[in-house]
């Protein structure tokens, strides 16, 4: 299930753009966020306030124009 794809993603990387996790899924960005909204809804990600620096902070991107989110429990394995 990409749900669970998903989430394993997320965990391994610790936080992940919409953009980078739609291009690794072959999915729209509009999927990706919504799938990621699943594991916010249950509490174990969050998306970071507008502005966040993804991990390599290379600042090839404008900041607020891109959506980050971040996994909040990596030790847990309960979906």
């Amino acid at each position: 299930m990409i749900l669970l794809d998903i989430r394993d993603y997320l965990k391994a990387a610790g936080m992940v753009p919409v953009r980078d996790l739609a291009l690794h899924f072959n999915i729209s960005q509009d999927d990706a966020k919504s799938m990621l909204e699943h594991w916010v809804k249950k509490g174990y990600a969050s998306k970071l306030p507008a502005g966040s620096l993804c991990q390599g902070g290379c600042r090839n991107c404008a900041p607020d124009s891109i959506d980050i989110y971040q996994w909040n429990n990596p030790d847990s394995t309960h979906n």
